[in-house]
């Protein structure tokens, strides 16, 4: 879609927003969900490799609402769904802000369908509803993760790797890559140094491979992720190599992040733990577990979840290309 230069002008900021956040508000209640809205400063976020939460004393402020909204779906909440502020340290450029917008919502049953078929309906509701003039994708394409790095890179995967063997199978760039974090992660523990090297390896194919690929695509759900790379999802159980994971982009954009969510408190722990040893060698602070989110993780009914960057959506509506162009926020844009 065409890009136009410079930020709308105030009066049409307001407009757009109003008319995104009813279309998405109108069509969960459409579709029997229930809105709802947990607390900014929480005492813990979910450990993720890169992403920093902003100090809130005695707290932190959300850089998710999902621990919280996970927790109100153990109490019976039934399907639910939030506009939620979210805070992120250091997430600065045209397409970040260390404070933005996640439309995160939940659905009963292990299935990731209901979720990306939801995903493709509020992009077009959000498009039709603010009058954009961009391209609402007609097209959307299921990608598996694995076909899509051999199709660009010739890498032949099957996901469960260890460091050694991702090594051997990567072309010499990518290789490259993942041999500097090797070497950073030698005093690691096992299962910290597989992920520090598949990270390292999605984030170089990413940049030199994926995006590139996405560009010629309206609409495109990545799935079955390699197992290392499942963060708070399943692993199918019939294939364990692979994860029970989707990103959603729209025209090369990623906008949403999805999972068959995990239920199990200690392998959930040891997720948590091995991201925070990444953490270490990458020269970042551990961050605290949320005993509490643990606690009550087994009594997390079947269901799967996913979260979707409100202003990124509505950038690409209003056919800009930075989020100052269609910020509220005063101080900027």
């Amino acid at each position: 879609m065409a890009a136009e230069l410079g930020g709308l002008a105030w009066p049409a900021r307001v407009q757009i927003w109003d008319a995104a956040l009813a279309a998405v508000r109108g069509y969960f209640r459409d579709q029997g969900l229930r809105e709802v809205s947990t607390p900014v400063r929480v005492p813990a976020v979910a450990v993720e490799p890169f992403i920093d939460p902003i100090a809130a004393p005695p707290g932190l402020l959300a850089t998710s609402p999902e621990l919280a909204m996970k927790r109100l779906l153990v109490r019976g909440s039934g399907p639910i769904f939030q506009i939620a502020h979210v805070f992120r340290r250091a997430e600065i450029g045209e397409r970040h802000s260390e404070e933005f917008h996640l439309v995160e919502w939940y659905r009963l049953g292990a299935d990731l369908d209901p979720l990306l078929a939801d995903v493709e309906a509020l992009v077009a509701r959000v498009f039709v509803a603010t009058g954009s003039n961009g391209h609402v994708p007609k097209t959307w394409q299921r990608a598996r993760f694995l076909e899509v790095v051999t199709a660009t890179c010739g890498a032949a995967l099957r996901g469960d790797e260890d460091p050694g063997q991702l090594l051997a199978a990567l072309p010499p760039a990518l290789a490259d890559e993942v041999s500097r974090a090797a070497d950073t992660s030698a005093d690691a523990e096992p299962r910290a140094r597989t992920l520090l090297a598949w990270t390292a390896f999605f984030t170089a194919w990413s940049d030199m491979f994926f995006e590139p690929w996405l560009k010629g695509h309206e609409g495109t759900h990545l799935v079955d992720f390699p197992a290392p790379l499942a963060a708070l999802a399943i692993t199918d159980p019939a294939r364990p190599w692979l994860a029970r994971r989707a990103e959603c982009h729209v025209g090369g954009l990623e906008i949403a992040n999805g999972y068959v969510e995990l239920r199990d408190a200690e392998e959930q722990r040891r997720r948590f733990a091995a991201v925070n040893e990444l953490r270490r060698v990458h020269g970042a602070p551990a961050l605290p577990i949320d005993e509490d989110f643990l606690a009550e993780l087994p009594g997390l009914p079947p269901c799967a979840g996913i979260a979707l960057g409100l202003d990124r959506l509505i950038t690409l509506a209003a056919c800009r290309t930075r989020l100052a162009d269609v910020s509220l926020a005063l101080g900027g844009g």
